[in-house]
């Protein structure tokens, strides 16, 4: 099953120029940076990690970025990956002229003053792997910077110029077996040069934790049991991951007869006109011509490609192959409405002959209504995964956030999917909706105490917070309107029903 939502809160950052200087100069691989240096933090926005994947580098694993004589101002943020113009569920307009194939960038946000090495944190954006962007204000670092943690966020290419396959490229092979995945294989390449260079920055590249949500998550697990991966991180947090579904393979149907990404990709490449198309073809159609096959894409899955991922994502976590690093994960109380119960993408996982005993599980069919789409699309895989790890032998922390403004509260509202965003970040104030509540502020301190926390010492206990017990298969840390509480999970009769629907489907 394919279940895809795209990240909120993709808005311009806005700074204020005039309160900003240059820092020093700082050497990597590639050259000379500065940044600008405000407040005590420092940034560096819009360095590439790796060649413009452009022309004949377009459906190529990422190459070396080149290097560049003086000094590069790193005080703008690069490009935004190629997508699908579109206005997000904050109502801001992702713009065709912010684009561009050229996105291979990082940011990083730092304290000016560090003495000693600080953890790192690589954010990875959520948006269905068809959207989103590291320079979006929600995703703004500077609070993890106060809070002595090196932050990094990364771009990765988008849509079918990032997760694409077609027998021309496979007969190519211009990469020895590295085909499809050209978003994760991105998003690696990101922690390959964190690795190489964040020492220059203060940070310690023995100590990295990777995060993100929704796509972001889902990259994180798949990061998780990518044997390209390991090693390049050190921690692990899943916001709201999702997927259940075997993935695509490369050149073969699913065990379930899905067809291949190849199969998939003939089919894209002759909707624009390029039937038997060769590598250099392929390559030559134009980005917008390959965007307006994918209109209303909303999102893609990952290759099964034998190098990259070489297993399915639960057969991996049931084989005891996944990274054995602390993890954390978690969902929203309210993910997303379920709209249409007989939906495809439901009933393939739910069939209708499973409704009278799960709306029993869940109270009622009221409940069963309000809750199935979320918990099928996050709760229960987060819920799955981190049971998993735990049972694996590893530190595993398992969350949900409920908060809510106290008009949400009111009306009975739960927290949405990307909710959680602008609270782990504490970037409350951005948005066409600032959040200026007390209890709002609260939340947003606690969860990005903790989250740095781990990134610390692998445990999200934070000082002055309430302390965070590892996942015992039932205990878990709620993030609430009155503050942080660990409890039994709540929705614990509920996803047991469900469990036993969906693991024999993944």
């Amino acid at each position: 099953m394919r279940i895809f939502i795209c990240a909120a809160l993709m808005v311009a950052v806005v700074t204020n120029a005039s309160a900003q200087t240059p820092t020093a100069q700082v050497k990597i691989d590639t050259g000379l940076v500065t940044g600008l240096e405000s407040g005590g933090i420092e940034s560096f926005k819009g360095i590439p990690f790796a060649a413009p994947p452009v022309g004949a580098l377009r459906w190529r694993a990422p190459q070396p970025a080149a290097s560049w004589p003086g000094v590069r101002a790193a005080n703008t943020y690069g490009a935004i990956c190629m997508q699908a113009v579109r206005t997000d569920l904050n109502g801001i307009t992702m713009r065709r002229e912010d684009m561009s194939e050229d996105c291979l960038t990082l940011n990083i946000f730092k304290p000016k003053a560090i003495s000693k090495p600080l953890p790192v944190m690589v954010w990875i954006h959520g948006g269905g792997m068809v959207a989103g962007a590291s320079s979006v204000a929600a995703h703004d670092g500077t609070a993890f910077a106060k809070g002595r943690v090196v932050l990094v966020s990364i771009n990765y290419r988008l849509g079918r110029l990032g997760l694409f396959a077609h027998p021309a490229l496979t007969k190519e092979n211009a990469d020895a077996g590295r085909l499809g995945n050209y978003a994760l294989m991105d998003q690696i390449s990101g922690l390959q040069w964190v690795k190489r260079n964040i020492a220059a920055f203060g940070g310690d590249p023995n100590n990295v934790t990777i995060f993100g949500e929704s796509a972001g998550a889902y990259s994180v697990d798949a990061l998780m049991i990518s044997p390209e991966a390991r090693g390049l991180f050190h921690r692990a947090i899943a916001e709201s991951g999702y997927g259940r579904g075997a993935y695509p393979r490369l050149s073969v149907p699913t065990p379930d007869g899905k067809p291949s990404a190849e199969t998939e990709g003939v089919a894209v490449a002759e909707s624009i006109g390029l039937k038997n198309a060769d590598a250099a073809t392929l390559r030559a159609a134009s980005a917008d011509a390959i965007f307006e096959s994918a209109k209303g894409l909303m999102g893609m899955n990952f290759i099964l490609d034998g190098k990259f991922i070489t297993s399915d994502l639960w057969d991996a976590f049931r084989q005891n192959k996944e990274a054995p690093v602390p993890f954390i994960l978690g969902s929203n109380s309210h993910e997303t409405p379920m709209s249409d119960i007989n939906r495809p993408q439901l009933r393939e996982l739910v069939p209708p002959s499973e409704d009278a005993s799960l709306a029993q599980a869940y109270g009622g069919q009221d409940q069963y209504l309000a809750h199935l789409g979320s918990d099928v699309a996050f709760t229960e895989q987060a819920r799955g995964l981190a049971r998993r790890h735990l049972k694996n032998g590893h530190p595993t922390y398992l969350y949900l956030f409920s908060v809510v403004t106290a008009e949400d509260a009111a009306a009975g509202k739960g927290a949405a999917h990307a909710a959680e965003v602008r609270y782990v970040f504490d970037t409350l104030h951005v948005g066409t909706k600032p959040l200026t509540g007390d209890a709002e502020k609260a939340a947003a301190r606690a969860m990005n105490a903790m989250w740095r926390a781990f990134a610390v010492t692998g445990n999200p206990s934070a000082t002055g917070q309430t302390p965070w017990p590892k996942y015992d298969g039932r205990t878990i840390m709620e993030f609430t309107r009155q503050g942080p509480k660990v409890r039994v999970d709540p929705r614990e009769g509920r996803l047991d029903a469900l469990s036993k629907v969906l693991e024999p489907k993944s």
